[in-house]
């Protein structure tokens, strides 16, 4: 038998591609938290949390939406918000209300909160 295949070249490849995966998710991370707080200017809420892909290492790829839970958000700002939020980081955004929502302990649970800047 002859030597074996090396996968050294794609391997650093692949992980090149994780990392910068991973980078973009936290900046996209700290980019939607910059646009919840321009957002808690503009109407009220008590509380944001970003669930979903966006939260898991390695989860979130380029044609992933944005999952966003807000607590205190009126229904008439509901929309307000799901726009407002996608035109800032132009990515797609799908806004829930967590009060009585079948997820609202578990996006509280693994969600990342933002948290209002005093």
């Amino acid at each position: 038998m002859g030597p074996g295949f090396s996968t050294q070249l794609l391997d650093g490849v692949l992980e090149r591609e994780r990392a910068e995966r991973e980078g973009r998710r936290i900046q996209l991370i700290k980019k939607v938290f910059a646009a919840i707080a321009r957002l808690a200017q503009e109407i009220l809420f008590e509380e944001a949390y970003l669930f979903g892909s966006i939260v898991k290492t390695q989860r979130f790829s380029k044609g992933s939406d944005v999952d966003i839970g807000f607590v205190g958000l009126r229904d008439e700002d509901f929309f307000k918000a799901m726009s407002f939020i996608s035109r800032e980081i132009g990515v797609e955004v799908d806004v829930i209300q967590l009060e009585g929502h079948r997820l609202e302990a578990r996006v509280k649970r693994e969600g990342l909160k933002w948290t209002r800047k005093v």
